[in-house]
């Protein structure tokens, strides 16, 4: 079942230039982006990430026209709905694993299942303007946190029924 979460703004202490981080993801520039990950998941400070037990939190650090960055704290065992992304979309996993299952949207069957663990990440390119790119299922077995950056407002991706 899907629950409805609240968004959150992280609160950061750090002079971490996060526009920079940005702007190399939406330049598919990701060796050089994972090497600015790595510095940004050192200066995490987990406490200050909100957490929802039963869910997963966002914690917003950049939504605006161009980009939406953010950390999503995940509890165990968390299914979400098969959904879509806008035009770009990267995931880096700061701390556990995530189980993803892609989906082909024409006709909703699975095409492969991956799973993400500590330091590894996943990026996808679609189509420009549409909000169904990267069709997947998110899976969690552990409490995970990951980093995500898309190229428009997640929350307005097209959410699929099977």
């Amino acid at each position: 079942m899907f629950k409805k979460n609240k968004n959150y703004d992280y609160i950061h202490t750090t002079d971490f230039d996060f526009k920079i981080l940005c702007e190399l993801l939406a330049n598919e520039c990701y060796d050089l982006a994972i090497e600015r990950v790595k510095v940004l998941v050192r200066e995490i400070k987990i406490e200050n990430l909100s957490f929802y037990n039963g869910s997963y939190t966002r914690n917003i650090i950049v939504n605006n026209n161009d980009h939406w960055l953010g950390l999503i704290y995940w509890d165990k065992g968390i299914i979400t709905n098969i959904h879509g992304h806008p035009y770009q979309s990267f995931v880096y996993v700061v701390e556990g694993s995530l189980s993803c299952k892609n989906f082909d949207k024409n006709q909703l069957t699975e095409l492969e299942y991956i799973e993400l663990n500590n330091g590894e990440y996943c990026y996808n390119k679609g189509i420009k303007g549409r909000m169904d790119n990267n069709i997947h299922q998110i899976n969690t077995k552990q409490k995970s946190i990951s980093l995500h950056y898309y190229s428009d407002d997640p929350g307005k991706g097209r959410i699929f029924e099977i």
